[in-house]
């Protein structure tokens, strides 16, 4: 009970406190663990401040893997372009735990969360361009051009991984 009640606590500083108390609030929530994502979560798919949506966010991406979950089932069940942003930046930032459910959602049907997820994928950087080499080696339609604009537009490393691959 003491615990719902600081993560009730420290969400209310985030919507309420001044710049450094939301920090600490999404440092403390962060800390928490998995037992804080779906308070976090819940509060995010409440939010409409977007700044109250990006501390939120980064309190997910703190938590890492055990947010993974979660986050993927916001950004496949949410509508509001906003909250699935904020969802999908939390999920790269997360990083490589996010990867696997992040690269099956380049073949989903909803061409706006396919953007996401690309994204997110992006945002993972190198370690995502062998599952992406993969993904463009072994399929076709849709799911090949993701992987190839996710790698195009992924900085300097993901054209020079594509230009290889190509010129095998």
């Amino acid at each position: 009970m003491a615990e719902r009640e600081e993560t009730d606590r420290l969400l209310q500083v985030i919507q309420t406190g001044n710049v450094h108390e939301r920090r600490s609030a999404s440092d403390a929530l962060a800390a928490m663990g998995k037992d804080a994502v779906e308070p976090i979560v819940r509060a995010l798919l409440r939010e409409t401040n977007n700044d109250i949506r990006w501390y939120l966010s980064r309190a997910l991406a703190k938590i890492g893997e055990p947010a993974v979950d979660d986050l993927v089932a916001v950004l496949t069940a949410e509508d509001d372009r906003d909250t699935r942003r904020y969802v999908a930046a939390a999920l790269g930032a997360i990083g490589e735990p996010a990867m696997d459910p992040l690269i099956g959602l380049l073949a989903d049907d909803d061409p706006e969360l396919r953007g996401y997820a690309a994204l997110a994928i992006g945002r993972i950087g190198e370690p995502a361009i062998p599952k992406l080499l993969e993904l463009i080696k072994n399929s076709e339609g849709i799911v090949n051009r993701c992987a190839v604009m996710t790698l195009y537009k992924m900085g300097e490393v993901g054209p020079e991984a594509l230009a290889e691959y190509l010129n095998e």
